[in-house]
């Protein structure tokens, strides 16, 4: 089979199955587990197929989630990535969580996530450059200082494996990244409490999750018990 005839095989086969695998492409098209899982992969990053579990994939049934940096933070991405070339970086804005809200919050931040070694000189570059930023705020300082209604720029580490998609050469976060954020951020802490829940709500019904991308992040950052109970609670798993 050629290239092209085999992905469309596999999209058939998918349209037709609730779910597709190595092993049911092997035993339908006669593919090796190595070629199957290298299309199954090609055609999940072309968001051709979501992932359903481990190996498991499906077609997307519901949207997938796309934010488009904004001009601003576009230019400060890649202000900072000519001035520290080999730092990571993922930047957005609070618009990225709008789609999501139940009650929409006014947040004109720009966040700024690099590594932890970075933290600092991103900082004191952004701080040169007059912008109103904060380095890594706590509950404290989001609450005494920080006014999300108006222009400010947050700080803060970018944890290594969190799950992020390039648009045009910018990192943002992916979905399951933000799900987890919410959570554990305190600069985050507005979205906190029932507000959470109803962005699990949202989350799960409008958008293509990837649960076990979601499920790791959540352990690497220490709190996989709280959203699997918001899993359970609001994901049915179809």
């Amino acid at each position: 089979m050629k290239m092209n005839s085999t992905k469309t095989n596999i999209l058939d086969f998918a349209a037709t199955h609730s779910r597709v695998n190595a092993s049911l492409l092997n035993a339908a098209y006669g593919l090796t587990t190595v070629t199957a899982r290298q299309y199954l992969s090609a055609l999940y990053k072309s968001n051709d197929l979501v992932r359903i579990g481990h190996g498991e994939y499906a077609l997307p049934k519901k949207q997938i989630f796309n934010y488009t940096p904004s001009p601003e933070v576009r230019n400060m991405v890649e202000g900072l990535q000519k001035e520290l070339p080999f730092a990571d970086f993922c930047g957005y804005d609070g618009s990225i969580f709008t789609p999501l809200q139940h009650h929409l919050s006014i947040n004109k931040a720009i966040y700024i996530e690099t590594n932890r070694d970075t933290v600092e000189s991103v900082f004191f570059k952004l701080r040169d450059q007059n912008h109103k930023v904060f380095r890594q705020p706590d509950r404290s300082v989001m609450s005494n200082y920080v006014d999300l209604r108006e222009p400010c720029v947050i700080v803060k580490t970018l944890v290594t494996e969190a799950p992020l998609t390039s648009v045009g050469g910018i990192k943002v976060p992916a979905l399951e990244k933000l799900l987890v954020d919410i959570l554990k951020d305190d600069d985050l802490d507005y979205l906190s409490g029932s507000e959470a829940s109803y962005i699990y709500s949202m989350a799960f019904e409008l958008f293509t999750i990837n649960v076990p991308k979601l499920l790791r992040y959540a352990r690497r950052r220490g709190i996989s018990e709280t959203v699997d109970n918001l899993i359970h609670q609001d994901y049915n798993n179809d």
